[in-house]
């Protein structure tokens, strides 16, 4: 994977961290370059797997950073989303149906959040860990969209102050995560994924099909339990 050699030199960042496995291997990778002064945020939306809260604030730990906030941002009175609402079905990945799963505006609110909350504590750089494999359902995983907003922060600030969000991962597929992931030694089986927010994993929504396919093109099982039988061969 092409990623930088080096990180900001400043002392503190925030890292974005869901609990998933692709914030967790940037975590993992942030700490592999000796940063420090690392803050792990959550969001708590009301999601229906907000399962993913308890593994985040263990895998910050685990991870070695600083300081861990879960932040709360109640999207359920929005409603008409199976992320955020029990009485709208997840759908799987066999509907083609992805697009559904999009709560809107969710990523500028949650780094709109996370900049308040580094802005509190001094802090410039923001680490989030989009991917490739989201561009095509979800339009605010683009760096375009990350640049306009890293420019509104700047502009919209309590004070002249900079604001950098860092998205290391986004031109590279899933698949290259997970390979990062494995020579890091990134604690999958503690990692939540599942839109259904189930332990084991349902195995069919779309989060746990795109998962499953990045393990199986490293040619690796995925040490998470599903609910399923798996066919791990590449």
């Amino acid at each position: 994977m092409n990623l930088p050699d080096t990180l900001p030199s400043s002392d503190s960042a925030v890292l974005l961290l869901s609990g998933g496995m692709d914030s967790t291997t940037l975590l993992w990778w942030m700490r592999s370059h000796n940063a420090s002064g690392i803050h792990t945020v959550a969001i708590d939306y009301g999601q229906r797997h907000r399962v993913e809260l308890e593994f985040s604030r263990k895998l910050s730990q685990a991870g070695g950073a600083s300081r861990h906030e879960v932040l709360y941002l109640d999207l359920r009175q929005i409603g008409g989303n199976p992320l955020t609402s029990d009485t709208v079905d997840v759908p799987s990945a066999d509907d083609e149906d992805q697009a559904r799963t999009v709560v809107p505006f969710r990523n500028m609110l949650f780094v709109t959040l996370t900049a308040a909350y580094a802005e509190v504590h001094g802090i410039s750089d923001l680490y989030l860990s989009p991917v490739r494999d989201d561009f095509a359902a979800y339009r605010d995983c683009r760096r375009e969209f990350y640049d306009s907003l890293e420019q509104s922060l700047q502009l919209g600030a309590t004070r002249d102050t900079p604001v950098h969000i860092h998205t290391p991962f986004i031109q590279h597929w899933k698949s290259d995560i997970v390979k990062l992931g494995l020579s890091l030694g990134v604690p999958y089986e503690n990692t939540h994924t599942c839109y259904e927010g189930r332990r084991p994993a349902c195995g069919v929504c779309d989060a746990c099909a795109e998962r499953i396919a990045a393990f199986r093109l490293n040619g690796a099982s995925d040490p998470l339990v599903y609910e399923i039988p798996i066919d791990w061969t590449p």
